[in-house]
């Protein structure tokens, strides 16, 4: 006598989960954002070729995409922070003191 197996299952086979896209590409103009294709979930900064601007453009699941501008904007670099010491804010201090005395006994 042979046994009874019951039949097998098929493996549940998942959906591929997409990687996030994320990449520089060069356009035109504002236009030129707007139809540029993107994959579902995917996200790109987009370099205006013409102006100082970038854009990024995020698409969501359904492929809905979001558009940011931004200006770029050339920065000075920053002057190091100067600090005086405790012992020379007390000099400083004292100086002063010296300085409103001398003005005091003047008004006398």
């Amino acid at each position: 006598m042979y046994g009874f197996y019951p039949p097998m299952q098929a493996p549940l086979i998942q959906q591929p989960i997409m990687p996030q896209q994320q990449s520089i590409q060069y356009v035109n103009d504002r236009s030129s954002v707007d139809t540029f294709q993107m994959a579902p979930n995917s996200s790109v900064i987009l370099m205006d070729a013409n102006i100082s601007r970038f854009y990024t453009k995020i698409t969501d699941a359904s492929g809905i995409a979001t558009i940011k501008s931004y200006d770029f904007k050339e920065t000075e670099a920053e002057k190091p922070k100067e600090y005086v010491t405790k012992e020379e804010f007390e000099t400083f201090k004292s100086t002063l003191k010296g300085v409103n005395d001398e003005s005091n006994n003047a008004d006398a």
